[in-house]
């Protein structure tokens, strides 16, 4: 799979913060509004709270504006709107309900 430049700036500043099981998947086959989700757990509610601004400074720098940020560390769900990219940052427990992994890996079988 062929990663952008967003992408890659993406799971770079979440793998310098300890994110974990950061997964990158090509969805620009199945959906009119994104290329690419990126999806990644936060080790906490910290974390997570964290992680919009550190992917919204990493972009701003490569000068990549962020559309839309939504979510709190309360819902255990955080979504970044980076364009072309969709970022979901979960907990470990809220990443397991919502099951996005799984259900995407089917609709790429299919």
């Amino acid at each position: 799979m062929r990663q952008t430049k967003e992408v890659k700036i993406i799971v770079d500043a979440l793998t310098e913060h300890k994110a974990e099981d950061i997964s990158v998947l090509d969805v620009k086959e199945r959906t009119p509004f994104a290329d690419f989700y990126v999806l990644a757990t936060a080790p906490n509610p910290r974390a997570l709270g964290a992680y919009p601004d550190v992917l919204e400074e990493a972009l701003a720098q490569a000068k990549i504006d962020v559309r839309k940020i939504d979510g709190s560390p309360e819902s255990e769900w955080v979504v970044v709107d980076a364009g072309a990219v969709i970022v979901q940052l979960f907990t470990a427990a809220k990443r397991s309900e919502m099951n996005l992994d799984t259900l995407l890996s089917m609709e790429r079988k299919k």
